[in-house]
């Protein structure tokens, strides 16, 4: 019979210690919730179950309670961590299986900051997305630079010109559908086509390709963005600033038709690139490129020293080189060199735009302001021209830092005067940029270890302002980055006179969520040319609307 014993500290505990255990293993294999575990006395006081058996005090009865409990977390831990077990080598077993490609062919469709359909083997995937670009630019400009440029660039007998009349104004910049994806699990392909140009259609990217390919990685054949430079191969989804740099436009090749070669080494660490093609010196891009002996040779590789914390801590050493020949003048698009005697002979081309644009429209007349160059060495005729372009990123969480230098030599040049050519030896013309920007919301760049380059920031949190139930007013905040940039590009060697240009340029971008940003962009160009050309700064003012999926 139970006895309850004031002022004493022994328990009868054996029974107590069992009714505990078989309670806590009931409670473990019922389907109902546990019994409730024994309640202590109150100090002073000992409970004796019935029966013999040693007697506990109250600590002892506490401390068997506890060992039982971490019996128990402990086997159940255990059991959670052998399920986990069994799921990943059931999803394991279940990647390594081997399936019929296509055997199954229904597609669900999600949205990913894109609209994706995915097969449930994942061997067919097909995004649908685009974007849509919005520009308004306001320009402050010397009167004597309002002048026309000569037809042919800077170096002509009539060159005593400025830059056209930069008008302020709204137009789109960028409109373009696309659709690219995978298919027969190693088949990879991209469409894009370019609406804004309103008097010409063209299209970007226009290639099928296949991937993982033993020893050549990835083959692609079509129109492809060339392998050369950060600031070029990286998308104009996610430019820091409204436009590329001055050297970019002045000596890099965006795309062209051909057949690109990539592949990526060392968990990832190395890429390298290579591509042969058509290229053309005036960057028009619509897939055809004729002339004979008219082809080029691009090669790019690149190596993260240092990646960690998914793309937050990157290290991003770069290199391309180029070996291009010169074009047959009258195959360049869209109208030639302009001269007859020139459409005749192997020409080279070297110029740049201030990195905020003007005009829309490829063929004339352009829709807006002008589409006038700052620099221009106008159409020469050479041999060839090579380009090396180092490039070096590195981010560090929200900082972000960019830079890049591009050399292109040029072999023979002949500069057309007077219905005749004279002989300019090799010039060597030369640009480069550094850029800095820091998201104040603590974002960071993206990076795309595939291609070797920048990727897009993923917002932290989307900006809205909305009223709660309460009817207080909710609100996010969106990301915000600030970003400087320095570019320059000297055309100006051997007599050819391209001139030089200086660029400053500061902005400020909103990303309102992970499809819609705002970008403001101020610029101070610097035009340095030879008289009787015009130099002179102008000031311009920018703001973008995009949205991009």
């Amino acid at each position: 019979m139970a006895r309850s014993v004031a002022g004493s500290r022994p328990v009868r505990a054996l029974a107590g210690a069992t009714l505990l255990v078989v309670a806590l293993a009931a409670g473990a294999a019922a389907q109902s919730p546990p019994p409730a575990l024994p309640v202590l006395p109150p100090p002073g006081t000992v409970v004796a179950p019935p029966g013999d058996g040693p007697l506990l005090n109250r600590g002892e009865v506490q401390q068997m309670i506890d060992e039982a409990l971490a019996r128990k977390e402990c086997e159940d831990r255990q059991k959670a961590e052998q399920k986990k077990r069994e799921e990943e080598a059931k999803k394991a077993a279940e990647a390594d299986a081997w399936v019929e490609v296509g055997s199954n062919l229904k597609m669900d469709g999600s949205w990913d900051n894109g609209l994706f359909f995915t097969s449930p083997n994942k061997d067919w995937r097909v995004h649908l997305g685009g974007r849509i670009q919005f520009n308004t630019v306001w320009w402050q400009q010397p009167a004597a630079m309002k002048a026309l440029p000569p037809v042919n660039g800077i170096p002509d007998a009539t060159r005593a010109a400025g830059v056209g009349p930069l008008d302020d104004g709204m137009y789109f910049r960028r409109v373009r559908l696309r659709a690219d994806g995978t298919g027969y699990e190693l088949v990879e392909f991209m469409m894009e086509v370019d609406f804004e140009n309103l008097n010409f259609i063209a299209f970007d990217h226009m290639w099928v390709g296949m991937k993982d390919l033993p020893l050549l990685g990835t083959v692609r054949i079509g129109q492809h963005k060339v392998p050369q430079g950060l600031d070029m191969v990286g998308s104009d989804y996610y430019l820091t600033f409204l436009e590329r740099s001055v050297l970019s436009e002045a000596f890099l090749t965006l795309f062209a038709p051909g057949v690109y070669f990539g592949n990526t080494y060392f968990d990832n660490n190395v890429t390298t690139h290579a591509m042969l093609h058509r290229v053309q010196p005036l960057q028009f891009y619509d897939g055809a490129a004729f002339g004979d002996g008219d082809y080029a040779a691009t090669t790019r590789a690149t190596w993260t020293p240092v990646y960690k914390n998914d793309g937050a801590t990157v290290v991003h050493l770069g290199w391309s080189y180029q070996f291009r020949t010169a074009n047959l003048g009258r195959s360049i698009a869209p109208t030639g060199t302009g001269g007859a005697f020139l459409d005749s002979q192997k020409v080279v081309r070297f110029r740049a735009r201030p990195e905020l644009r003007d005009a829309v429209g490829i063929t004339a007349p352009v829709i807006g302001g002008t589409s006038g160059r700052f620099v221009d060495t106008g159409f020469f005729a050479a041999d060839n021209v090579q380009t090396i372009d180092p490039e070096f990123m590195m981010t560090l969480g929200p900082l972000n830092f960019r830079a890049e230098a591009a050399v292109a030599y040029v072999e023979n040049a002949r500069t057309f005067y007077n219905n005749r050519l004279v002989n300019a030896g090799s010039p060597m013309f030369w640009g480069g940029y550094a850029q800095v920007s820091y998201f104040l919301t603590g974002e960071h760049w993206g990076y795309d270890r595939r291609q070797g380059t920048y990727d897009r920031p993923r917002v932290n949190e989307n900006a809205f302002l909305v009223r709660g139930q309460d009817g207080s007013w909710l609100s996010g905040t969106g990301a915000w980055e600030v970003a400087y940039r320095y570019s320059y590009a000297d055309l100006n060697d051997t007599g050819i006179d391209g001139g030089q240009l200086n660029q400053h340029t500061i902005g400020l971008n909103w990303y309102l969520n992970d499809n819609t940003r705002l970008q403001f962009n101020y610029l101070n160009i610097q035009r340095n040319v030879v008289a009787p050309a015009v130099s002179g700064t102008v000031h311009g003012f920018g703001v973008q609307s995009q949205w991009y999926f």
